[in-house]
């Protein structure tokens, strides 16, 4: 699997009590991600970081306190109010009752990356700013998501999942709250049919191996930030759905062929999990993959 990773100094830091779920642990790319869950109210002073945080509230109404910078923020915030603690300032935070966030770190690299890749400008500055409180519906969307990963059991996806969540929350930040403005690098429409040629017959050649966005982006010679959109563009489809679809074909293909057994197929199709598999294909074709073998055998029985 293609996961890249973002060092940075202090990604780890925690508020106490620990969080309730983490992604720390978790075989995770990206922004790291806790659930704190506090039974009543609070206070918490948080240092000055190397890197931004992303906080929406999960449960509860509270009445928030934000004191920064020699300013002091108050206002009554429910599930989806989303609060952006920009790094190098200490900040105070108090709560008058029990209730649950979200926190999301991001990476500077990451930033960083999204900034250039967007911009098409090496080294575009990014400097989020402060936001409390307030409404953002893709945030809040990708922040359910990202909790509801953490609240499910690892699976396969998983791992492609955070990815791409954390990409897509980067560009995000950087396009809606870098404090020096964004002006994105007009691009094509589509790929080209040769570029779409050349994903086809990698897909093809390496339908056995974990393939993520970054691997297809890479072989467009575009950044992973563009080219799920280019991609979507020119087929009407997700790269990862289409990615799929090849993998189902590329079963069903074997299955006809008659001579392997269905855990093998599964890892020649690119699964690595026949429970995982199981569950992709009853989704394709309405049946599991043993009841398929048992009709294309009726069908086709041998001699």
């Amino acid at each position: 699997m293609l996961i890249q990773h973002y060092p940075t100094a202090d990604l780890t830091a925690e508020l106490k009590p620990a969080p309730a779920l983490t992604s720390t642990g978790r075989a995770w790319s990206g922004a790291v991600v806790n659930l704190h869950d506090w039974e009543s109210g609070g206070h918490v002073v948080s240092p000055a970081l190397d890197h931004d945080v992303l906080a929406m509230r999960v449960s509860g109404t509270v009445r928030l306190t934000q004191m920064r910078d020699g300013r002091t923020h108050t206002a009554t915030v429910g599930c989806g109010n989303v609060t952006l603690h920009p790094r190098g300032m200490e900040s105070r935070w108090q709560w008058d009752r029990p209730g649950g966030i979200l926190l999301m770190r991001m990476p500077p690299a990451l930033l960083q990356q999204a900034a250039e890749e967007i911009t098409r400008a090496p080294r575009a500055a990014t400097e989020l700013q402060n936001c409390f409180g307030r409404k953002d519906l893709l945030v809040e969307r990708i922040a359910q998501q990202f909790a509801a990963e953490l609240r499910a059991p690892a699976h396969p996806a998983q791992a492609y999942i955070a990815q791409a969540l954390s990409h897509a929350l980067a560009a995000h930040l950087v396009c809606r709250f870098n404090a020096h403005g964004v002006q994105p690098q007009r691009q094509p429409n589509g790929l080209h049919p040769r570029v779409l040629q050349r994903l086809h017959d990698y897909v093809q050649a390496h339908m056995h191996d974990a393939i993520d966005l970054q691997a297809l982006a890479d072989v467009a010679h575009v950044s992973r930030f563009h080219f799920a959109r280019l991609f979507r563009h020119s087929t009407g489809m997700s790269a990862m759905a289409y990615l799929e679809t090849q993998r189902m074909q590329r079963a069903v293909e074997l299955m006809r062929r008659g001579d392997l057994p269905l855990g093998e197929i599964a890892l020649l199709a690119g699964y690595t999990e026949q429970s995982y598999f199981t569950k992709r294909f009853r989704l394709h074709h309405g049946m599991t993959p043993t009841a398929y073998l048992q009709r294309l055998r009726s069908r086709h029985p041998p001699g």
